[in-house]
């Protein structure tokens, strides 16, 4: 994945990535998870954060980023170590944010040992592991796999500016992050 050069294009990237992922962090299909954090002060503050992030004409910024990765380390930090099963789901998908926020602000090099690609790559093929293994069939194999690598494409387009290629590559990232929802809803149920 080219991570984009200029800053805003990154915000616009951030606020892409949690289009997808946040709804998968408060969905409910993992009780472990929820028992967690649900109840945590951060968990609260970042469900404003992903509020803030959906209103494309609000502004989001340093700031704004730093707060989501100060929220999302509080409840990552709540695990010992990753979950596995369902818990491993909202987990990931916290993290995922985590690692593109951490990007967006330049605490993440782009020539870190693992991009972030490879990051997002491992967590859609996952859920394509647990579509396979609990039956569930969404008409081609590697679904989410090939998904991400379409979005992944489309990031290239992005370029800071609040153009109608921005708006709609975040309601393509809007309308993945339901597929996820789903999928997993069907899958882990």
């Amino acid at each position: 994945m080219t991570v984009p050069a200029d800053q805003a294009a990154r915000f616009q990237l951030v606020r892409a990535v949690m289009a997808r992922f946040v709804p998968i962090i408060g969905s409910g299909i993992s009780p472990e998870w929820d028992e967690t954090v649900l109840d945590h002060p951060s968990s609260q503050n970042l469900a404003g954060l992903a509020s803030l992030a959906e209103d494309l004409d609000a502004p989001l910024g340093v700031i704004e980023i730093e707060r989501v990765l100060d929220d999302l380390g509080e409840l990552l930090d709540l695990f010992d170590e990753e979950p596995m099963g369902e818990a491993y789901y909202p987990f990931k998908a916290a993290e995922l944010i985590e690692l593109h926020c951490r990007m967006a602000t330049g605490d993440l090099s782009d020539d870190a040992p693992v991009p972030l690609s490879e990051w997002v790559d491992r967590f859609a093929g996952h859920v394509d592991w647990q579509l396979d293994k609990s039956g569930v069939d969404l008409g081609r194999p590697r679904y989410f796999s090939d998904l991400e690598r379409n979005i992944r494409m489309g990031q290239s387009g992005l370029t800071g500016l609040d153009d109608p290629y921005f708006r709609r590559f975040i309601q393509e990232s809007r309308e993945a992050g339901v597929q996820y929802l789903r999928a997993l809803n069907s899958a882990l149920r």
